[in-house]
């Protein structure tokens, strides 16, 4: 069956649609935009007062304008909307976006082609034969179904509830296989070689997955081959540290998809480092623009406000380095009876927190001079300190970095948890 149809909006995805349903038969009758299609149709910049004919109008424009677009057109359209079916094009959200067409008696429907877009001299190629999903009235699906069988493609319908899921899904599928080529690539940068070199590999591995879907795993994972995994690692947290974080979560659902278990010890990298070997790290994270924390503290019995305090440090930046006072140095700040828990154990605590990317322990009183060997780029102080007051801050900000004083989560203190219990030894 063919339609007469109009689309308002003529981007990408409007402009593709308006010249492949032509082409497949359908009537256009008018268009709102300010882009003059290559279709022969009438444009004008504004919603027309009337439908003029149209039995589908789709409404091609941004995620953030379909609830107002429906709802002028409601208001102007009224009754007229009855019987008409309106699409909007969105993958993300539902045809309830369109209710104040649908109180009108109009026919509602999401109508998304599950395809990549890039520009628009390539969207109707890439749209033409692809998959469409339908999620809306049943006598909008049944249009829905004619549209896309004139095209050559095939319609699915899925629910309202799983319109979410179904755009994380196309963007996992889409974007972040860009991402993830991407980072491939550049590891490859500096030996001349790149994404050119790895086409041909990646198309390869969608003709497998085409014909063997899971079973088309293959790689040092999938054999649990974890040297080599182990060996990938290093090289990444030495050379690409702002890629080991998705390799990591990557490889461990790798791990479950060929059957098998994630050996933890991969996720013990050490994040408890000398000075020296912490300077290497935070000049590899500087290298490949990671914006690294850092901040200092005894942190002897870990607390409810030290988490919440380190979290939003992180938030500050890419990577957070935390300074620890060593044993001796905790006795001559807090006294002879501090601290509670020796610097290994806070260490191994700390270490564990997914906010910390690295611990580093020091002698000193303050931390002046890991400061001054690893300048990082936020220095950041628990409690309501001025920031000129605190320790590194020359150092930080003659190199352009930033210095933050966080406010402590109240009610939280290591001395507070250590007076309460003494409080309540009988002894």
């Amino acid at each position: 069956m063919t339609y007469s149809f109009s689309v308002i909006g003529l981007g990408k995805v409007g402009r593709a649609m308006l010249a492949l349903l032509s082409e497949a038969g359908h009537c256009p009758l008018w268009a709102v935009s300010s882009r003059r299609p290559a279709v022969n149709v009438p444009v004008s910049p504004d919603i027309p007062p009337g439908p003029q004919g149209s039995q589908i109008v789709l409404l091609a424009v941004p995620d953030s304008v379909i609830e107002h677009t429906a709802s002028r057109i409601a208001a102007q359209w009224k009754e007229a909307c009855e019987g008409i079916v309106f699409f909007h094009l969105s993958g993300l959200y539902a045809s309830d976006l369109l209710e104040p067409l649908a109180w009108y008696g109009g026919e509602v429907g999401s109508f998304h082609p599950l395809q990549s877009i890039l520009d628009a001299q390539h969207a109707q190629e890439a749209i033409k034969g692809s998959f469409f999903t339908f999620e809306g009235t049943p006598k909008a699906r049944e249009a829905a179904g004619d549209l896309a069988a004139s095209l050559g493609s095939r319609l699915l319908t899925i629910s309202r509830e799983d319109k979410i899921l179904y755009h994380t899904a196309a963007a996992i599928a889409s974007n972040y296989l860009v991402a993830v080529a991407c980072q491939a690539s550049e590891l490859l940068d500096g030996m001349g070689l790149g994404m050119e070199q790895l086409i041909p590999l990646m198309r390869g591995t969608l003709d497998n997955l085409l014909i063997h879907g899971r079973s088309a795993l293959t790689g040092p994972i999938q054999r649990g081959d974890w040297r080599t995994v182990e060996a990938h690692i290093s090289s990444l947290r030495e050379r690409f540290p702002d890629i080991l974080r998705s390799y990591l979560e990557l490889g461990r659902y790798t791990a479950r998809l060929a059957g098998g278990a994630w050996p933890q010890s991969l996720d013990a990298g050490a994040k408890i480092l000398d000075r020296r070997d912490l300077q290497s790290r935070v000049e590899a994270m500087k290298s490949r623009g990671m914006k690294v924390v850092f901040t200092n503290g005894c942190f002897d019995i870990l607390h409810e406000g030290h988490v919440s305090y380190l979290q939003e440090a992180r938030g500050l930046g890419d990577a957070l380095v935390v300074g620890l006072n060593s044993d001796a140095s905790v006795k001559r700040l807090k006294g002879q009876q501090r601290p509670i828990n020796g610097e290994a154990s806070r260490a191994a605590v700390l270490s564990a927190l997914e906010a910390v990317d690295y611990v580093c322990i020091f002698d000193e009183d303050t931390p002046y001079e890991l400061i001054r060997s690893l300048r990082p780029d936020v220095l950041v102080k628990g409690g309501d300190w001025d920031t000129d007051r605190i320790v590194g801050s020359d150092i930080v900000k003659s190199s352009g970095g930033e210095v933050y004083s966080l406010a402590f989560r109240q009610g939280h203190s290591t001395t507070g948890i250590i007076d309460r219990i003494r409080s309540e030894d009988p002894a």
